[in-house]
């Protein structure tokens, strides 16, 4: 364990240094954040780095998309709430995500309806 092909091999990379194994969500961070739920068991090193890993790409994905989404509706200054929760509404693998982003609507486009 710990050669250049190991899981463990990421210990003491830095985002800033690059690399397959950096990570901007890190290992620490994610065993922190698994502390504060009580109902999760503790997670390894390696659990936690692959659990951060997997929440970046994740989030790749999704700015990925979000951004493509900016591009057809003829903007290109930066990502909107709008071109998340559209991906959001539009990919049926983040259906689960519906309720936390949902699409935005008007005030006005809902008092006739509550008339």
């Amino acid at each position: 364990m710990g050669d250049a092909t190991s899981p463990t091999s990421h210990e003491g990379v830095s985002p800033r240094k690059g690399g397959p194994a950096a990570l901007l969500i890190t290992a620490n961070r994610v065993k922190n954040l698994v502390k504060e739920d009580t109902e999760i068991k503790p997670l390894s090193g390696d659990a936690c780095f692959a659990l951060g890993k997997a929440t970046e790409l994740f989030l790749e994905s999704i700015a990925a998309k979000a951004a493509a989404h900016m591009q057809v509706a003829g903007r290109d200054a930066a990502l909107e709430y709008s071109d998340v929760a559209a991906v959001v509404a539009e990919t049926e693998a983040l259906d689960f995500l519906q309720d936390i982003i949902p699409q935005t609507v008007k005030a006005a486009a809902l008092l006739p309806a509550m008339s």
